[in-house]
């Protein structure tokens, strides 16, 4: 039983400008999530619906739309990376974020240390190789939890962040350290 009662008006969703105006309010980090199809073809799109889910297990989320060709391959694959892009690689987004056919013909990428999927070292700050532990559907999104199996973070690099429609690096932060830290497996 709730503890007090609602108006009859908190039934109705916002309107789709409403819930952008929201939700771009909200600062997130830029990813490319990627994976391989049968045929060992990569494939990627743009994603800033991620985040850490638990320590132990250490688990990631990350929301694919439920039509995305690259969902389909995610499942069939049972994993995928999630590529955290670095400042200054807006390029990286719009070009993953576009209709492109080969997303993968003009953007360098070699397999990851683990699980061999599409990574993009020169764009990144990290890389958190998946398996594919479940995936919910949730409205016109499949929310895809991945347990990280592997993956790398260089801390020499500050990450592309997105607020508002807007680009921008992390804010007056000088990352001098070349440390590279490594998961091992």
């Amino acid at each position: 039983m709730p503890l007090h009662s609602l108006p009859d008006t908190a039934d109705r969703p916002v309107d789709p400008e409403t819930f952008r105006a929201i939700m771009g309010a909200l600062p997130s980090g830029v990813t490319v999530v990627t994976t391989l199809d049968p045929q060992a073809a990569p494939h990627g799109f743009t994603c800033s619906a991620a985040c850490s889910v638990s320590q132990d297990p250490p688990l990631l989320l990350v929301c694919v739309h439920s039509r995305s060709r690259v969902l389909r391959e995610m499942l069939a694959t049972g994993a995928f990376a999630v590529n955290i892009l670095r400042d200054r690689r807006e390029w990286v987004s719009a070009h993953f974020a576009s209709r492109a056919g080969d997303r993968f013909a003009s953007v360098a990428w070699q397999p990851s240390g683990r699980l061999g999927l599409p990574w993009l070292p020169d764009h990144t700050v990290a890389c958190a190789e998946c398996r594919l532990d479940s995936a919910i559907t949730a409205g016109d999104h499949t929310v895809v939890i991945g347990t990280i199996v592997g993956g790398e973070a260089r801390q020499a690099r500050g990450p592309l962040m997105y607020w508002r429609r807007e680009y921008a690096g992390w804010p007056g932060r000088d990352l001098a350290s070349g440390l590279s830290l490594a998961t091992e497996g």
